[in-house]
């Protein structure tokens, strides 16, 4: 998806959302327990030094550790945005919404900045931002998506690197590895849609393949940017884990489904910012929500208010469409935003993106398990996503019950990261 602008990266102020000051110990009695797979019924958490050390359903509290009460309360591990693009403050915005792990998928963060999100991630301290992981820069040709969007660019700032015609491949892909990326990202979309002609510089067929190959001979999952049918056959049958965006352009087939379970390739749909791209006015309402807007800042606002000039409502129908289609063929389907487009916003977003999931043919469960479980699965991050012994303690309790009804997820009671309480307050 194309962000408006470069600058939304380059001139966003940080911003901070400090922890409570709590210990990283506490036992949660009486809560109903989502473990991010399946309802469990109503279970004691007992979290130490940041960690689930236990989960039954009775327990005694240490000597000395908290009791939070949470009879008729929901508990769900703490939500996962399998797609977005950090600028600074904007994991401290989604940790206020109980997004507690991002996964960047384009970033021209430097590698100190990586090194400090990796060691966050390790951490089970107080921290004031969700945990992130990065693709760091992807694989687009010359011109190709999102080098449109760095027309913006300080003067003397460096453009990223990209993998022209004559470039190794397999160089630019360690190269990337070098410089930090936990994953690697592969771009391959001209911008042509039904009625609308080819925009932007793309990899020919073949360079695809090439770089898809040079891309998975790194060890790393391999997730690949691609709007069109076509270029998704491609992807699938060349070695990507996942599809960034669901298919827009056409209905997808049942060769391709086959393939994409064969495989076990997942499918990130990012149906907030198809939503905003079509018109439609559900950022708008998320805004309005009252279990929303008192926790956006300004700046959230002013995102989620935000108006496409071009708007494309048949891509979003027909991302809808081939989103519940895997999803009822048992294709893995990963939650993701893909803020800061225009009309999405950090966190607040990732609870619209599940109830639009729900609308294209998820269940609730499955719903939550798109920002849970699966992407934690996905990307082998097994200490989080779940509620279980050795996990993070990164947790959220909810006034509902979100396997019946999604935007419970919006109803959040309170926010542990690594087991402390994280204050809402917008800053």
């Amino acid at each position: 998806m194309k962000l408006r602008s470069l600058s939304i990266f380059l001139t966003a102020l940080v911003t901070a959302t400090p922890a409570l000051a709590r210990d990283g110990n506490v036992l949660i009695h009486g809560a109903r327990v989502f473990d991010g797979t399946r309802m469990l019924g109503v279970r004691d958490v007992l979290v130490t030094d940041g960690r689930i050390a236990a989960m039954a359903r009775r327990l005694r509290a240490p000597a000395g550790i908290e009791t939070v009460e949470a009879k008729g309360r929901v508990l769900i591990p703490g939500l996962i945005d399998g797609h977005v693009h950090v600028f600074p403050g904007a994991q401290a915005d989604a940790l206020r919404f109980g997004v507690t792990t991002v996964f960047d998928m384009y970033s021209i963060a430097d590698r100190p900045t990586i090194d400090r999100w990796r060691a966050q991630r390790a951490s089970v301290g107080k921290v004031a931002e969700a945990d992130t992981y990065t693709a760091g820069v992807g694989a687009t040709p010359p011109g190709g998506h999102p080098m449109e969007l760095f027309k913006d660019m300080p003067a003397g700032m460096a453009m990223p690197p990209t993998l022209a015609p004559g470039d190794d491949a397999d160089a630019f892909m360690r190269a990337r590895v070098a410089a930090g990326s936990d994953y690697i990202k592969v771009l391959q979309d001209d911008g042509t849609r039904p009625g609308r002609s080819a925009s932007l510089p793309a990899f020919t067929p073949k360079r695809f393949v090439a770089a898809l190959t040079a891309a998975k001979a790194t060890g790393k999952r391999v997730v690949v940017h691609i709007q069109q049918l076509a270029d998704a056959r491609i992807a699938v049958s060349n070695g990507a884990d996942a599809l960034e965006h669901a298919v827009c352009d056409a209905p997808v087939d049942d060769a391709l489904i086959a393939a994409m379970k064969a495989r076990g390739v997942a499918q990130t749909a990012t149906l907030a910012t198809y939503a905003g791209l079509a018109g439609a006015d559900d950022a708008r309402r998320l805004a309005a929500d009252p279990a929303i807007a008192p926790y956006l800042t300004a700046r959230q606002k002013g995102m989620l208010g935000l108006v496409w000039k071009r708007q494309r409502s048949a891509d979003f129908a027909m991302a809808s469409a081939n989103t519940g289609r895997l999803a009822r063929a048992g294709v893995t389907i990963i939650a993701g935003t893909d803020t800061p487009n225009p009309t999405t916003a950090f966190g607040a977003s990732l609870h619209l993106e599940l109830a639009l999931l729900v609308r294209a043919g998820l269940t609730p469960m499955q719903a939550l398990a798109s920002a849970t479980s699966a992407p934690a699965t996905f990307f082998g991050t097994a200490d989080r996503g779940r509620i279980a012994p050795g996990s993070k303690a990164d947790m959220l309790l909810l006034d509902g019950d979100p396997t019946r009804d999604i935007t419970a997820t919006r109803r959040i009671v309170t926010i542990w990261k690594n087991g402390y309480i994280v204050d809402r307050t917008p800053r």
